[in-house]
């Protein structure tokens, strides 16, 4: 499938590992020019030789709007425009359920509500000449009961209502903005990587009993869904949330 991709720019917001990493490649693979963005450089650094020619990287905190603005003003410095921005950052580190603290509820929304929102707000008049397509990377607990801790799910519901609400202003800019809620997702790293050493069986019952597939995902089952809606195949997919879980939401509501 031709995506018509070679020669876009492309800003992957936490894209060190894991999900973002995967989208970086992909679009790489693609011909897309990429910059990575994260919290430490050697980890950047390595990142970016690992995955390809056409990459740049930069350390930055999107939770910080003065570090949004350097990010979208290096990314024009390196490639003169910005086509097409993941906005991957999330955090789901949250004190068990009733536990939460003021302090807890504001670190969730900054991370996975606000990281998304200072970014596009940044990069947001160079989307518009370019003719640009947004995607923010969710979750499925934003969008049904599943466990998550509370102050997560919430951000993350957070985030899906900003992406279906901002469609129509950003359509008015010729820009396009979807989401894709990830359901359980392996990869070296993740908080499932541990859990699975801790208690395999424990965590082999979960997938039996919650989701349809009975497997994890990779990071490049996400990858591919947010390149499509990268692309102009998906020209006419706006405010959109795609879920890619193996099927979980679906038993959750049976």
């Amino acid at each position: 499938m031709d995506l018509n991709l070679r020669g876009k720019t492309a800003l992957v917001t936490g894209s060190s590992r894991g999900i973002g990493k995967a989208i970086a490649s992909s679009l790489l693979e693609e011909g897309s020019n990429v910059v990575l963005n994260g919290l430490h450089e050697k980890t950047l650094k390595a990142t970016s030789k690992s995955v390809g020619h056409n990459c740049r990287y930069f350390v930055g905190d999107v939770t910080k709007t003065a570090d949004c603005k350097k990010m979208i003003e290096y990314t024009i410095k390196q490639f003169k425009t910005i086509d097409i921005l993941v906005c991957n950052v999330g955090d789901g580190r949250s004190p068990s359920n009733g536990k939460e603290t003021v302090s807890d509820w504001i670190k969730m929304l900054n991370v996975n509500l606000l990281g998304s929102v200072n970014v596009i707000k940044a990069s947001e008049s160079y989307l518009a000449m370019s003719k640009g397509s947004i995607v923010c990377i969710s979750s499925i607990a934003g969008l049904a009961s599943i466990g998550a801790p509370i102050a997560y799910a919430a951000s993350k519901s957070a985030l899906n209502s900003f992406v279906r609400n901002s469609a129509g202003p950003l359509a008015k800019k010729n820009i396009r903005i979807n989401a894709v809620a990830p359901g359980n997702i392996m990869f070296k790293g993740s908080v499932w990587e541990r859990k699975l050493k801790e208690n395999p069986h424990k965590v082999r019952k979960m997938l039996k009993e919650n989701v349809a597939l009975g497997k994890f995902g990779t990071p490049t089952d996400v990858s591919n869904v947010v390149k499509f809606l990268l692309s102009w195949q998906a020209s006419f997919i706006t405010g959109s949330i795609f879920v890619v879980d193996g099927g979980q939401i679906g038993r959750a509501h049976v």
